[in-house]
């Protein structure tokens, strides 16, 4: 399997799944400074030049989420399921990660990390203003979930860990704070005590999230 990215949050996602797998892949990384996410042999692998896509006994597969399930059920549904109740919990989870605490972390990471040292912009004081109340209403949730259970979709490790998890990562870097909520936390340093985070941060330049850190 070939990996093609930039380092990012989304790419983790990917690497989580595959080193916990066990998956043999390359990983290449693409210069976003040089445009190489945007050319056409790219585009042939994600219609919107955008990254991780892979490429998988000959065919693209694009959306890192969407590329986190197939590695799962090519590996007998390990960190998935078989039945469709069980694969809809998992997916509850997935889908609220990434649609809603997910996206106000994403939030901040542009505003608070993206516009200061890549665009040489400062941030939109009013968007981080509203991400953190978002996180503040919904982080509970979380937190009741966690304290209930080891994991996102009950007691076992799946894709819903890893991808929230590399969403969650980006806290370290913005004014976002999980100091609130221990189980998060503890479930936090959980997934990153994890032989796979460790593999997979080494794949990436310095260990940066972001390359222009």
């Amino acid at each position: 399997m070939n990996i093609y990215s930039f380092p990012t949050f989304n790419l983790i996602k990917v690497l989580l799944t595959a080193e916990e797998l066990g998956l043999d892949y390359q990983l290449h990384l693409l210069d976003a400074q040089a445009g190489e996410h945007k050319t056409p042999e790219h585009l042939q692998r994600h219609p919107l030049g955008k990254v991780p896509a892979v490429e998988l006994d000959g065919n693209h597969y694009f959306e890192s989420n969407a590329i986190c399930r197939l590695l799962a059920e090519r590996s007998g549904n390990r960190l998935y399921a078989d039945s469709p109740e069980t694969r809809a919990r998992i997916n509850q989870w997935v889908d609220l990660m990434a649609l809603h605490i997910g996206r106000h972390l994403t939030v901040l990471v542009f505003e608070e990390v993206v516009k200061p040292k890549a665009l040489g912009s400062s941030p939109d004081g009013g968007a981080v203003e509203e991400a953190t109340q978002f996180l503040t209403a919904q982080l509970p949730i979380i937190e009741k979930q966690l304290s209930a259970h080891s994991f996102l979709a009950g007691d076992d490790l799946t894709i819903a860990d890893l991808i929230g998890f590399s969403y969650c990562q980006t806290h370290e870097l913005t004014s976002a704070s999980f100091d609130d909520y221990p189980a998060v936390l503890e479930w936090y340093h959980r997934i990153k005590g994890r032989p796979a985070f460790e593999q997979a941060m080494e794949r990436l330049p310095g260990g940066k999230l972001f390359a222009f850190l």
